[in-house]
């Protein structure tokens, strides 16, 4: 049986390629921790060594994964009317990022992909040095519109992280609350694009779940390190880092 499962995983990566891999996956155990805008680096590096489509089906059991211990520690402090507000909006996202994704050939959804993560490193970015006084305003309008952006961002490049980070954290919830909601948030929506990647994309099958399953338990080394030092490692230092290396990364999806 092992045998088998080492077959079944691509023979075109490298042991550095895997090691780029095993960082990337502990990146987004490190996001789900709590340390928010973590895992954007993981979507470029995967769709830079996958392409789009399969990227982000061998990204996604990852994510359910890491949004399973998220929701494990922090569920009790969601905010449900913020969640009640998103998630309507979030399917009809879903569902249009669905089918334009299974349109557009796997080129043009690699460039998607990296429009998708700079428009989140700019919102990053505006976050970062506009900081408390970047408050958006409490309207319905905008919780639809961030839940459809949220969800369309998510089922084309797994990218919605910092988009819902930006609206939630604009709702000056207090940390724990932010980071329940959005674990919350995140479990239901990437369970809803299952079916999605198994029967409209064909992407998720058991070739790309050998992928996924050898990187999960780097997700969760991730997590529980992350959960460690949340409260030691200095916010900003680290999201600079993480968005030099995502632009980095997202630039070389227009090049590949």
């Amino acid at each position: 049986m092992l045998h088998h499962f080492l077959s079944s995983l691509p023979n075109f990566l490298q042991w550095s390629d895997w090691i780029i891999l095993a960082i990337a996956a502990s990146m987004l155990g490190l996001d789900k921790s709590g340390l928010r805008g973590a895992s954007i680096v993981t979507v470029p590096l995967f769709a830079g060594y996958f392409g789009g489509r399969a990227s982000a089906s061998i990204v996604l059991p990852l994510l359910i994964v890491g949004d399973f211990c998220a929701v494990a520690v922090y569920r009790r402090s969601a905010r449900l009317p913020y969640l009640a507000r998103l998630l309507p909006a979030a399917v009809v996202g879903l569902v249009v990022g669905a089918l334009v994704g299974g349109l557009v050939p796997d080129r043009v959804f690699r460039l998607i992909i990296a429009c998708i993560v700079l428009l989140c490193l700019a919102l990053m970015a505006i976050k970062e040095f506009r900081g408390s006084d970047f408050v958006l305003p409490d309207a319905a309008p905008l919780h639809a519109l961030a839940g459809f952006l949220g969800g369309v961002s998510t089922m084309m490049g797994n990218a919605a992280g910092p988009i819902m980070a930006t609206y939630l954290l604009s709702m000056d919830l207090p940390k724990i609350a932010f980071i329940g909601t959005g674990a919350v948030f995140f479990w239901v929506v990437n369970l809803l694009k299952l079916p999605a990647h198994a029967f409209v994309w064909k992407t998720l099958n058991l070739d790309s779940l050998a992928v996924s399953l050898s990187l999960v338990p780097f997700v969760l080394v991730g997590f529980f390190v992350g959960k460690k030092i949340v409260r030691v490692v200095p916010d900003r230092p680290f999201r600079r880092v993480v968005v030099a290396i995502t632009l980095v990364a997202t630039l070389r999806l227009f090049f590949s």
